[in-house]
């Protein structure tokens, strides 16, 4: 019974459990990808999508292709009309008689571009003869008029092939002439002169995208398709989707038509996180497109029908999995969750807990090996962190000393001064600052004061250092609301402030103009102490930093700077420092700063 115990779950080797646990999960995997691999969904969509969708775009490529080249020979044809000659003849005499232009002409102008119009009248919606005069004939629906259009001013005039004197398709735009400002789309042809050396003027036939509609509505391909047709410059002639009717392409979807190749293709896409089929049919000839997107599910609701409910059974066997690996995996480390729980929240106090390990396994052995260490370690430990602490003390208490004597000193002789000087009120107001001075720093226990004291502490020095300097001494305080909710190290802007008044002395005035500063920058108490005096170099400025953070005595020839270095530094470690930003005629800088949490 005991050697069938030792075989029991919890006392097999860590690598088994989690060598069954991986391999019961990878069998049920495997199990549902194969399960959810369903060839029939991919080949039949691949066999609609590469045989239906691209017939259907390549057949009304060819309807619109028809469409555009019957237009294309509309201009064409002037010079084929009866009376060719008698047509040059006509646009010459409107061209050099501009002034002048009898009814006559215009007539017979009226005449040729009606005779232009007489195969397609129903797709056009106007004819326009630009003279090269600076205006153009416009033959519309609703008739004939002369309007000032220069075409030398027209939009499509860089696209005119003067050299060949070939037509030139434009793209979908709103006509501001035509009554209704209706979306067309141009041909433009210059009509060249007898001489063949300059034209007679320009031929633009404005076709009606009505008819590119037509041919479009015909194809449906489900809700939520959209059929765009592009032209050569892949900007939209005509969109099921009214409101890109004239834009241009500029990628949309992702597709770039500089990557892809002309003739047919498809290929599935996502647009929103939902799948479409992207299929178009770019024609060798005119480099027209006809580009269909189509929702997946349209092409192949059964099979999507398939494929949603093998997702579902994906997912249900999925979060299956899941649960029983993590019930499994949740017991079996629950032992060494434990341990790890200890050895992140490990303090003093539990060190001498003992410990219950009742495992044969690899966290048993590690569980006894850990309690046995920190029993080894608890004695040293607490010797070691005892010293640490009663050394940091020492070092604070020591910096602090130092600044006690030294400001007494400077304290007592300036009450000296002022009773030699006569002023025996300021000297007992001296005395009496002193006096509460001397009380703060006896009632001061903490290390950290709460600032609104560190501040009314500052005042009475202040007080003092004003019988000294007199009206030479002037003083700007900014507290900012904020911080007077921290706490701050005991006496640190004093040592600032009396190096500021020793050294913050105008080389021009010989007055003592001083700024203090605390406020809070994110989670930092910052303050600044800022004088107008005489400045350092920048060689001087590098060997006083250099003093300051010197860990040797004899470099510290300031206290003041060093100490209050130190201190932060002791205090807060490498959060809480001190800087200094000094320009010689100018004044000093000294700057400090540490996290108030």
């Amino acid at each position: 019974m005991k050697k069938w115990q030792r075989f029991k779950m919890k006392n097999l080797p860590l690598f088994a459990k989690i060598s069954i646990v991986f391999s019961l999960v990878v069998i049920c995997f495997n199990l549902i990808i194969s399960y959810s691999s369903y060839s029939v969904y991919r080949n039949s969509m691949e066999r609609q999508v590469g045989e239906f969708v691209p017939q259907i775009l390549s057949q009304v490529s060819g309807q619109i292709e028809s469409y555009v080249n019957e237009l294309l020979m509309i201009p064409q044809s002037i010079f084929y009309l009866p009376g060719e000659r008698e047509a040059a003849d006509i646009f010459r005499s409107i061209n050099e008689a501009a002034d002048k232009r009898s009814l006559r002409d215009t007539l017979q102008l009226h005449s040729i571009l009606n005779q232009l119009n007489f195969r397609t009248s129903e797709n056009l919606q106007a004819i326009t003869y630009y003279s090269l005069s600076g205006d153009a004939y416009l033959l519309s629906k609703d008739g004939g008029k002369w309007v000032e259009q220069d075409y030398r001013n027209q939009h499509w005039y860089a696209d005119l092939d003067l050299e060949y004197n070939s037509p030139a398709v434009l793209g979908t735009y709103q006509d501001n002439l035509l009554l209704g400002k209706p979306y067309v789309f141009s041909i433009i042809q210059p009509i060249r002169g007898s001489n063949r050396q300059q034209i007679d003027g320009i031929i633009k036939i404005s076709g009606s995208i009505e008819a590119i509609g037509n041919m479009i509505d015909q194809v449906d391909f489900g809700a939520g398709s959209v059929v765009y047709v592009l032209d050569h410059r892949n900007h939209v002639v005509y969109s099921t989707a009214k409101r890109y009717i004239g834009q241009t392409w500029n990628d949309a979807y992702g597709v770039n038509w500089s990557k892809r190749s002309v003739g047919s293709d498809t290929f599935e896409l996502a647009v929103n996180g939902k799948p479409y089929l992207f299929s178009y049919n770019w024609s060798t000839d005119s480099g027209w497109k006809v580009v269909g997107l189509i929702p997946s599910e349209n092409m192949s609701k059964g099979i999507y029908q398939i494929k949603s409910w093998t997702y579902i059974l994906v997912a249900t066997s999925v979060l299956i999995v899941i649960g029983l690996a993590v019930a499994i995996a949740y017991g079996f480390t629950k032992p060494l969750r434990k341990l790890s729980d200890k050895i992140k929240h490990l303090d003093i106090s539990s060190l001498n807990e003992q410990s219950n390990v009742d495992r044969l396994d690899e966290i048993g052995y590690l569980s006894s090996s850990f309690h046995n260490m920190i029993k080894r370690m608890n004695s040293l430990f607490g010797e070691v962190l005892h010293e640490k602490v009663l050394k940091q003390e020492a070092e604070i208490k020591a910096l602090q000393s130092q600044i006690n004597p030294h400001f007494m000193h400077n304290a007592l002789e300036t009450i000296r001064m002022t009773y030699k000087t006569g002023r025996h009120e300021n000297g007992e107001q001296g005395l009496i600052s002193l006096g509460h001075v001397l009380r703060y720093q006896a009632a001061q226990e903490k290390e950290r004061i709460a600032i609104p004291d560190e501040v009314e502490f500052l005042i009475k020095y202040l007080s003092l250092q004003k019988l000294r300097f007199g009206e030479r001494l002037s003083i700007q305080m900014d507290v900012n609301l904020e911080v007077k909710k921290h706490t701050i190290p005991c006496m640190i802007l004093q040592p600032l402030i009396e190096n500021a008044l020793k050294y913050g002395i105008s080389p021009f005035d010989h007055t003592i103009s001083l700024t203090i500063r605390l406020r809070v920058e994110e989670a930092f108490v910052v303050g600044e102490v800022i004088d107008e005096g005489k400045g350092m170099t920048p060689e001087r400025l590098e060997q006083v930093i250099a003093q300051m953070q010197s860990t040797s005595r004899s470099q510290q020839s300031r206290i003041g700077l060093a100490n209050v270095y130190q201190r932060l530094r002791l205090l807060f470690g490498p959060a809480g420092e001190l800087s200094i930003e000094s320009q010689e005629n100018v004044g000093t800088i000294v700057r400090f700063q540490f996290p108030y949490q």
